[in-house]
């Protein structure tokens, strides 16, 4: 999905600041549309008019009013004619709902989420793996005063990126070394990845629970991904869960978020790891 604009802030005294552009892949526009203005309600919680929407998202505002009215007759969103604002409707809190099972159901794994951004006031991303990448699929934006904005739906490279680290901590390393091996040949990332940092990277994890990204992706961001246990998922897909921040700060915090995020995970997942 392409990357999103980041969202205005009238706050005095807060700065914003865009991350690293996620990777944008190659998706039947329309589709993608849809999807993107179902998940900028997830992330702003609230009403919006087209114009706020068109903005954000960097649509033409006419081809993003038809796309809402489309939805609007389909029953996915409402809209109020004296406000003109939209919102989304019962019917997407019901999609996928089927799928649920235990802490997704329960509710806990969101919970987790924003205990931990209440904790840390820093950006908690959800991630998962999505090919070659690691895909951000559910993101609570920080609230300190200098901040980097993450898009929900981003995706780096599994194999050089913190969320990526953490959830190739099962994967066997030849598993591990074929994705090398593939992001080098579709990507063409400048310097090649080299395969023994990757896997040198992969065994911290395995060491010690956890893996610190110094600037790896975005300079002076820091973020520090931790595995969660398997069972959330119907098909035991590996999730990690990650905050992200300023990399001075984080260097300085790095046992207490470390510690926060595992406390978090004991509490609201309380899983065992295999």
């Amino acid at each position: 999905m392409r990357p999103r604009s980041p969202a205005p802030d009238s706050t005095p005294g807060v700065e914003t600041v865009v991350d690293a552009a996620p990777m944008r892949p190659s998706v039947v526009k329309s589709a993608a549309r849809v999807l993107e203005i179902i998940e900028f309600f997830d992330e702003v919680r609230r009403e919006a008019q087209v114009g706020e929407i068109a903005n954000r998202l960097g649509y033409p505002q006419s081809s993003t009013s038809v796309l809402l009215k489309t939805l609007v007759k389909l029953g996915y969103l409402d809209y109020d004619g004296a406000t003109r604002n939209f919102l989304p409707t019962a019917r997407v809190a019901l999609l996928g709902s089927w799928l649920d099972q235990g802490p997704i159901r329960e509710g806990s794994l969101i919970r987790m989420i924003e205990e931990l951004s209440r904790t840390t006031a820093d950006t908690v991303i959800l991630a998962a793996r999505n090919g070659i990448y690691s895909q951000y699929i559910h993101v609570v934006q920080a609230r300190t005063t200098m901040r980097f904005h993450v898009p929900q739906g981003s995706r780096r490279l599994v194999v050089w990126s913190a969320t990526g680290y953490a959830l190739l901590e099962r994967a066997e390393d030849d598993l591990v070394g074929a994705l090398v091996r593939r992001t080098n040949s579709e990507v063409a990332p400048q310097p090649l990845i080299d395969r023994r940092q990757v896997l040198e990277n992969v065994r911290q994890v395995r060491q010690h629970g956890y893996f610190f990204s110094r600037g790896l992706v975005t300079p002076g961001a820091g973020s520090i991904a931790v595995p969660l246990p398997l069972g959330i998922e119907r098909r035991d897909r590996p999730l990690t869960i990650a905050v992200s921040g300023l990399l001075d700060d984080f260097t300085r915090r790095e046992g207490q978020i470390v510690a926060a995020i595992r406390d978090a995970v004991q509490r609201f997942i309380g899983l065992e790891k295999p």
